[in-house]
């Protein structure tokens, strides 16, 4: 039997090739689409599931004043260990960039982690030398990932008991290398390259002021018959601010949550975290496109199918008066839905295989097409037969209802006027094509938004140098602006504790005349000299900012609008008020026009400017930072680097754009534009597939009304319109219903932006007039096929 059906589906599926080829064609469109999408989220909700204890480790965060941070202080993880028995393990870990020497040779390693005795023990990063409860036990040793083992030594083996050196923060160590980890998986929100004993970390902070320092990552294991339900955890919550606040001497207003590890990566809207996090909201709209993006394929083969509905009624009306029963006839038309499916999703699967490089460049992943993994296959073919049954349900029950007697006497017009369920289908898919088109538009404002705002400073032209902290500062400083003064492309210079890019430092320790004692406010802070103002471009709005002929100033204060109203002054008589900050007092000489410091996501928050004295960074590395005139851009890097290698000859030479740092801050957002720009394209053609179909079966439905229209004088232009105008209303229909949907859903991720568009009329005003002009291209192929054709043939049967 099912040979018989198989060989029917066949020989149906070959004489009409067209249909065929359209029904193919859509699904197989949609099919690969929503694979590449299907591998993205997959690989997006992959992250950190490989370890072993996954489900029973939790990250510590904080919420400090309004901010919600990814660190904690120092103690909490022992603290907690020893306080709450539920917690079975705690670990720790903190960031360092420095310099790696290996005999004569550096390298800049930004990768670096301190982390506790216990850490290998936790998570999962497998070690291909050395032993996984000692390595980090050894207060000189440290551990390295196989591909840094490899730049290194030039293998694993030889990399065992070598000794490097590290400096900056540790002011000179030499390390012997006692483990090597296999390469980090990609799907680790930990990405590292070396490991360092915690010890060293705790040899360089003041203890002392360890319960007010937000500076490590903390990690904690419960116990294995814990029951995380969320009433659990939020008891234990209770629990860990309840220690916090009996051990905290700073008694800072902080309060804790935990976080479960394998939520991390998707939840990237903690302050300072790791890089490369994700955005669970993406997910969730590309997950949603998917499964538009197939059903628009399926309401294609649905509407293709029942366009062939004239040309196989008497096979149908055959069939039954032989004796076939209806549910035959289903299973028949589920047979060749199902094969047809099949081939589409064949198909689907080579074009998803070869356009993989591709997406991979587009979304920034490294995502691979395994097509030996059984549960990927498995899921697959259940998706193939998922969409065929989806897809073939409808044309089933729609044929094999046909009426043989019905059939058989010539009737035509076999289910009246009942094409709701067609056009409410083409309605669907132009809603959701429409939705998809605005989201893009929305999507591509708010990047061009983001790109040429005015953040408060002039970003173009902007380049810097990392300045090591080594020798003799002050000299070192001026050494470098001495040589840089000689170059007719550089226009300015200034030094600068941390970039204006992302600024991630703060300070709650901020007082001044009338402060409510209750209010706590993290106050962002930058060490500068007298050049900054000049070199970026930024503007003052009352009184001055540091000169060098004023002594007094290392002890005074520069601070933005947005720090005026919360210390409620003004611009006029904020200049001369006293404020202290972190013990010292001294005065605001000048207020800054706000500037963001931070991603367009956050609102500018008050911000203190230090003046850097003789070169004090505050204990922080320092950046110069460059103003070129943005002609010979190559030359004057050349130029930078001769400058840095003579005043360190000892450090490898780096540099960075600032206009590249603030992209960066939005590569989320510019991956979620490019993959919305290529789907929404996809969606619009698939249902312009769809349309075609309903269109090739109004025409052959109307094809001896137009023939009477033409003999009785009927313009050609007349019938096209005829023709066209229904499916006009449908698009019409569709932009009634998309609109509304389309702005509650983009006014919603606009909301993420504390500084946004607003979403523009023209914005729907171009989206529908695409609709309609796509529609009416689409349909008039078939309409102005029936006006131009010979009405002698289409009544020459009557």
């Amino acid at each position: 039997m099912f040979k018989n059906y198989f060989k029917i589906a066949f020989r149906n599926l070959v004489r009409h090739k067209l249909f065929t080829g359209l029904n193919i064609f859509g699904l197989a469109i949609g099919m690969a689409s929503s694979i590449l999408i299907f591998l993205w989220v997959q690989d997006e909700l992959s992250y950190d599931k490989f370890n072993v204890h996954a489900n029973n480790i939790y990250r510590l965060t904080t919420r400090l004043s309004d901010i919600n941070a990814a660190v904690v202080p120092i103690p909490m993880a022992v603290t907690m260990k020893a306080e709450i028995p539920v917690i079975k393990n705690a670990t720790r870990l903190s960031t360092l960039h420095s310099i790696v020497t290996i005999g004569n040779t550096k390298y800049d390693e930004k990768n670096i982690f301190y982390a506790d005795t216990n850490f290998l023990q936790m998570f999962s990063y497998p070690l291909l030398e050395g032993n996984k409860a000692t390595v980090l036990s050894r207060a000189d040793g440290v551990v390295l990932t196989a591909k840094t083992a490899a730049k290194y030594f030039g293998n694993t083996q030889n990399a065992m008991g070598k000794v490097l050196h590290i400096d900056n923060d540790i002011k000179g160590k030499d390390l012997v290398v006692t483990g090597v980890l296999k390469d980090i998986p990609h799907n680790s929100h930990l990405q590292f390259d070396l490991l360092l004993p915690i010890s060293l970390y705790d040899k360089i902070i003041n203890q002392t002021q360890a319960w007010g320092n937000f500076d490590v990552f903390t990690y904690f294991q419960l116990d294995d018959h814990f029951d995380a339900t969320p009433a659990a955890l939020k008891s234990l919550e209770q629990q860990i601010n309840v220690v916090h606040d009996k051990f905290d001497v700073t008694k800072t207003k902080s309060v804790y949550f935990l976080q479960p590890l394998t939520a991390i990566h998707l939840d990237g809207q903690l302050m300072l975290d790791v890089e490369g996090q994700g955005n669970g909201q993406y997910v969730r709209v590309f997950s949603l496109v998917a499964i538009f993006i197939l059903l628009i394929a399926c309401i294609n083969f649905m509407n293709l199918s029942t366009a062939l509905s004239s040309q196989r009624a008497k096979e149908v009306g055959m069939r039954k008066a032989a004796g076939a029963m209806r549910s035959q006839l289903i299973m028949q038309f589920i047979n060749e839905s199902l094969f047809l499916s099949f081939i589409s999703m064949v198909i689907g699967i080579v074009v998803a295989f070869m356009l993989l490089p591709l997406f991979n460049d587009l979304a920034a992943k490294t995502i691979v097409f395994d097509l030996f993994n059984v549960k990927l296959m498995a899921i697959l073919i259940g998706t193939a037969v998922l969409v065929g049954l989806i897809a073939g349900s409808y044309p089933a029950l729609y044929l094999s209802s046909f009426s043989a007697v019905k059939v058989l006497k010539g009737v035509k017009n076999l289910h009246g006027g009942k094409t709701f369920f067609r056009n409410g289908l083409v309605v669907m898919q132009f809603a959701i094509s429409v939705i998809l088109m605005v989201s893009t538009l929305v999507v591509y404002q708010q990047l061009q938004f983001i790109r040429h705002r005015d953040i408060g400073f002039n970003k173009d032209n902007l380049l810097y140098m990392q300045l090591p902290q080594v020798g003799d500062l002050q000299h070192n400083n001026q050494a470098i602006k001495a040589s840089l003064s000689q170059y007719p492309d550089v226009a300015d210079y200034t030094t600068v504790s941390h970039l204006p890019t992302y600024l991630t430092t703060g300070t709650t320790n901020v007082n001044w005349s009338g402060k409510d004692p209750q209010q706590q406010i993290i106050f962002p802070q930058i060490w500068v000299d007298e050049n900054f103002v000049k070199t970026f471009g930024m503007h003052m709005l009352a009184g001055r900012f540091f000169s060098k002929e004023f002594k007094g100033d290392e002890n005074n204060f520069v601070v933005n609008e947005t720090a005026l109203k919360i210390m409620k002054m003004n611009p006029a008589t904020a200049v001369g008020q006293a404020v202290e900050h972190n013990g010292q007092t001294g005065q605001i000489i000048g207020v800054i026009k706000d500037f963001n410091f931070k991603p367009v996501q956050k609102s500018i928050e008050p911000l203190i400017l230090k003046n850097a004295v003789s070169g004090n960074m505050n204990g922080n590395a320092g950046y110069m930072v460059i103003r070129t005139t943005g002609g010979n851009l190559e030359h004057t890097i050349s130029e930078l680097k001769k400058v840095s290698q003579q005043v360190y000859p000892d450090y490898p030479f780096s540099y960075g754009f600032i206009n590249d740092d603030l992209t960066k801050l939005y590569k989320a957002e510019q991956q979620m534009g490019r993959l919305f720009n290529v789907f929404s394209v996809l969606s619009i053609l698939v249902s312009c597939l769809g349309l075609f179909g309903l269109a090739t079966f109004t025409t052959q439905k109307r094809i001896k009304e137009i023939g009477v229209r033409k003999v009785l004088g009927a313009s050609e232009a007349g019938i096209v319109a005829l023709l066209s105008k229904d499916f006009v209303k449908l698009v019409l229909l569709a932009l009634v219903i998309a609109f509304p949907i389309a702005w509650l859903v983009m006014n919603k991720w606009l909301e993420g932006f504390a500084y946004r568009i607003s979403i523009s009329w023209w914005i729907f005003i171009f989206a529908g007039v695409i609709a309609i002009l796509i529609a009416f291209l689409t349909v008039s192929y078939q309409s102005v096929k029936a006006a131009f054709a010979n009405p002698v043939k289409s009544l020459r049967s009557e």
